[in-house]
């Protein structure tokens, strides 16, 4: 008996903290600008290869898209709907060129930040991620959206434009979800510290693994829910 007690506490301590699922299909579209892209990660993967390899060793059969593969990653999969410098309007442009033909059944959002770095329109900026937001969920395929807070910034101004934002995205996320959205919050940005950037804005390798695994926590809860569908037409 101690030794079956034994094997169970040894097991239980490498579980997940949330039970994960297996056996499904995960098309992921990473949406955003250059932290989704991966800027300052050294294998300019960002935390797409975390969130990756978190679903892939569950059991699942995970594959990226976008239309804009990060060049020079070092991952078996590059496919990213990041773009460098753009803006939530920006994004939501591309957002729309990219739906119909990558038709992803999960997209992890993390958009804003060059907004706040700008100062464009600032005070509709909430407004303005949640129209992206309904843009993804308007198209046909039934899409679960993962909509992150963002990152810390070494600039004081700006770290305070990211405070208001951020503070305003669980509203935006609550919105939709009590009309039957499929949108859930994750606050991947709460979990990089300034000292974990490299510039200034972007994340290494160390922020990048723990924003993985915050999306990969907030699907897992998604999942639960039943907010992992089917994927439409063969992968693209």
């Amino acid at each position: 008996m101690r030794t079956v007690l034994t094997f169970m506490s040894i097991a239980a301590a490498f579980l997940p903290a949330t039970l994960a699922f297996s056996g499904k299909i995960c098309r992921i579209m990473p949406l955003g600008a250059s932290i989704t892209y991966g800027q300052g990660s050294s294998q300019r993967n960002g935390y797409r290869d975390d969130l990756y390899r978190l679903l892939e060793r569950d059991g699942n059969v995970v594959n990226m898209v976008g239309n804009n593969p990060a060049v020079g990653s070092t991952f078996k999969d590059k496919d990213t709907e990041g773009w460098k410098g753009f803006t939530i309007d920006q994004v939501a442009g591309k957002m729309r060129a990219s739906m119909p033909k990558n038709r992803p059944n999960i997209v992890t959002l993390l958009v804003g930040t060059n907004d706040m770095w700008k100062r464009v329109d600032l005070p509709n900026a909430p407004a303005r991620l949640g129209k992206l937001i309904d843009g993804v969920l308007n198209f046909p395929p039934l899409t679960m959206v993962i909509v992150s807070s963002l990152p810390p910034n070494s600039d004081a101004k700006m770290q305070a434009r990211i405070n208001s934002y951020n503070a305003a995205l669980p509203g935006v996320v609550q919105k939709r979800a009590k009309a039957g959205k499929w949108v859930l919050f994750a606050d991947c940005g709460k979990t990089v510290k300034v000292s974990d950037l490299v510039d200034g804005t972007h994340p290494n390798d160390a922020g990048y693994e723990r924003i993985g695994r915050c999306f990969y926590d907030a699907i897992v809860a998604g999942e639960k829910k039943g907010w992992v569908s089917r994927v439409q037409g063969s992968a693209p």
